[in-house]
């Protein structure tokens, strides 16, 4: 049973922070937004100064090992702390709806195969990053977006509710080590990006392809931030 509790850990935790970007409803319009240079740090300052966001992670690939396959859940900024669930593939079986708390530099899962709440695979063992921690200026996901190197403004693009937001796109190239700051095992050298930033300057979605896990195909996943500013108070689970 120890091989599948480690399955079970490794390929969600793996996963689930692996990338962080994001999604948004699209429309026509042929006016580009403004350059990456002042558009991404302004992005990267929203993400930097945030107290927390709720985000989800999904995608419709199978890298043909243990992966994730969708994931929400709230990231606090001080003190850093996360708190969600996971679904995945765990050699060959679904598993879904599977807590996730880290909090004071400890990570805890919830899984029957670990007989409830446990905090004995922490992220250094799995090759996975502390999913508190992706806010972090300087090692989480806004790192990743002013390393993003050759990047184009696209079509801007309407979206959000009753689809009277206006959405900037970018594509570029995100380094292979901004993206390993967050996920230690990512192999790929460079990931295909695309970015999607609101008329406030605000992250909204990101698109990242590449070869996230070893011996792996590459995956595409999608991630939303749906809300900024988010406060919770999260503790270790009793």
């Amino acid at each position: 049973m120890t091989i599948g509790r480690t399955r079970v850990a490794a390929a969600l935790l793996t996963g689930l922070f692996a990338v962080t970007g994001l999604a948004a409803c699209s429309g026509d319009d042929p006016k580009a937004g403004a350059d990456w240079s002042d558009a991404g740090v302004k992005a990267k300052k929203f993400l930097d100064e945030t107290s927390g966001i709720e985000l989800s992670i999904s995608t419709g690939d199978d890298p043909g090992v243990d992966y994730l396959s969708a994931a929400s859940g709230t990231i606090t900024a001080e003190p850093p702390a996360f708190e969600g669930s996971a679904n995945g593939n765990v050699s060959g079986i679904p598993v879904t709806g599977v807590p996730v708390i880290s909090v004071g530099g400890t990570m805890y899962i919830n899984h029957a195969l670990l007989g409830g709440w446990s905090d004995r695979f922490q992220p250094e063992d799995l090759c996975a990053p502390d999913p508190a921690l992706l806010l972090d200026p300087d090692s989480g996901v806004s790192s990743v977006l002013t390393s993003t190197e050759d990047v184009s403004a696209g079509k801007t693009e309407r979206g959000g509710k009753d689809n009277k937001e206006t959405f900037s796109t970018y594509t570029g190239k995100a380094t292979g080590d901004s993206i390993r700051g967050i996920l230690p095992c990512a192999e790929g050298d460079a990931f295909d990006a695309t970015y999607r930033v609101d008329d406030k300057g605000y992250l909204r979605s990101a698109r990242l392809t590449g070869v996230f896990f070893p011996d792996s195909d590459e995956v595409t996943y999608t991630i939303d931030v749906t809300k900024y500013d988010v406060t919770k108070d999260i503790s270790a689970p009793e």
